[in-house]
């Protein structure tokens, strides 16, 4: 089909499926070009150009307003999509294997990543020793020098700390920091740093600490009590609320100011607007939003009520990402929310891309823009991976496998194939909408994109198209300086 048409927030747009641009229409031409695509769809006679525009004609469409929606040719991937060279600019350091929360939704077995559809019901004897939970100092800053040997001209390089809790290893990560932040002008790179906690052992000290060294925290809380505690209670099961909320208000406006409030959104409660305007009322200047959806490792016994996984769940999803992106625009309208204050952020990102019309080449950056590296030094495509012996890539004591890595990426380019021929949003979504690793756990092939991701992104990206129409017409003159060019456009941008 020539044509995406969206109808979202009463407003009407067409997206090629040729080119990735979209247009504002107005009703009365939606509904023609919507029995157009339909005739085109439903037809088994091939059509060129001069025949589309011909329909086009005896349904009165405009000849201006065809000429927008090509015929689709047949689409080739982009030689940046199947690069096989490494170009590595962000890093995932899982500092601990061990965690305080059990959280109702974890996806890593709280930092054991030893989940047994991915282990093949053989638990490592490694994640039993309780000598190798931490990360030393010395697999860090190796990982770290790998980073920096593989990062082709990139000279923005981004350094993620995850766990488990991160900051149960406190020492690896600031001694990390400090050896990055010694060596960039040698190695002429600028470090980005970032830390996802769940905050409990967050003081004011640690914090300002870490934020004075350049690390942006980003702490978790999902909402008020009784919501916080339901999804995320200590190992002995009483709630972590009342300990996290005594840190945060203990900190100073300018360290509070600084801190990013993130959430996670489950079937419990799903009213993400409540869930935003409490985080803000905490005094949380930007706050991001996510869901719980049925993705990364598997779901295990007990969890189901936790996800976003049955139709019903993810019509809340759908419904309460609608209800978020009215009060975005409103916010944004109002002069409430800029992009340093940004929150629903992949969304932002997703606005931000279509707003300049990114190809975003290669779509999962696993392997070809990121690695993750295990507290035992062995290497993964990302995070998701860990602990499932056929992803290793190698070892942070000898680098990447080279035959290993070709053979990763050489695998997952094929999502590329897949994408192109099932999917007519390909053009703006170079199969971003799919994580390789839940590809790999619903299908058995981390290139098989999953269908239920997949309409969620597209949700989301008829949100974007919708919105950005929206700001269009309220606030043209805002737009440049709303969205800020980003030539980085990656997680450890200065804005972040």
């Amino acid at each position: 089909m020539p044509i995406v048409l969206v109808h979202k927030l009463g407003r009407y747009v067409g997206i090629s499926t040729s080119t990735g641009d979209f247009y504002d229409l107005s009703p009365e031409t939606y509904a023609l070009l919507e029995k157009w695509n339909k005739k085109i769809s439903l037809s088994k006679a091939a059509f060129s150009e001069q025949k589309i525009a011909a329909l086009g004609k005896t349904l009165n469409i405009p000849p201006g307003v065809i000429k927008f929606f090509p015929y689709p040719k047949k689409k080739i991937s982009s030689a940046a999509d199947k690069n096989l060279s490494a170009c590595l600019t962000d890093l995932t350091l899982n500092l601990t294997s061990d965690c305080n929360l059990r959280c109702v939704y974890c996806w890593n077995d709280h930092g054991k990543y030893s989940n047994v559809r991915f282990l093949k019901g053989k638990i490592k004897k490694y994640w039993k020793n309780s000598k190798n939970a931490q990360m030393s100092v010395e697999t860090a800053l190796k990982a770290v020098d790998i980073l920096v040997k593989l990062r082709g001209s990139d000279k923005d390089l981004v350094v993620d700390f995850y766990g488990g809790e991160p900051l149960l290893n406190l020492e690896t990560l600031m001694a990390t920091v400090d050896y990055c932040r010694d060596n960039q002008a040698k190695w002429k790179v600028k470090f980005h740093f970032l830390l996802a906690t769940n905050g409990t052992l967050l003081t004011p000290f640690v914090a300002a600490k870490l934020l004075s060294k350049g690390v942006q925290i980003a702490v978790s809380v999902d909402g008020p009590k009784a919501i916080h505690d339901n999804n995320r209670p200590f190992i002995n099961h009483s709630g972590s609320f009342d300990t996290i909320l005594s840190n945060l208000k203990k900190m100073p406006k300018t360290v509070m100011k600084r801190l990013v409030g993130r959430t996670t959104v489950t079937p419990f409660f799903s009213d993400m607007v409540k869930l935003y305007e409490y985080l803000r009322s905490l005094g949380f200047e930007r706050v991001e939003i996510f869901e719980s959806e049925d993705a990364c490792h598997k779901i295990l016994p007990g969890q189901e009520a936790s996800f976003f996984s049955s139709k019903k769940n993810y019509k809340l999803l759908y419904e309460a990402y609608e209800k978020l992106a009215l009060r975005y625009i409103d916010n944004v309208v109002s002069g409430k929310l800029n992009y340093s204050k940004t929150f629903f952020n992949r969304f932002f990102k997703l606005m931000q891309r279509l707003y300049y019309n990114h190809e975003v080449s290669g779509g999962c950056p696993a392997a070809k823009g990121q690695i993750a590296v295990a507290v035992d030094g062995w290497i993964y495509p990302c995070t998701s991976f860990l602990g499932i012996d056929e992803f290793k890539l190698g070892h942070v004591n000898y680098g990447i496998d080279s035959s290993k890595y070709q053979k990763f990426i050489k695998k997952t380019n094929k999502r590329f194939e897949y994408c192109q021929r099932d999917c007519d949003l390909f053009s703006l979504c170079r199969s971003t909408g799919s994580c390789l690793n839940v590809n790999y756990f619903f299908n058995g092939d981390p290139a098989l994109p999953h269908k239920k991701s997949c309409a969620l992104f597209n949700e989301k990206l008829a949100l974007a198209v919708a919105s950005l129409a929206i700001l269009s017409e309220k606030i043209p003159h805002r737009l440049e300086r709303l969205f800020g060019f980003d030539p980085i456009g990656r997680r450890g941008n200065k804005l972040y």
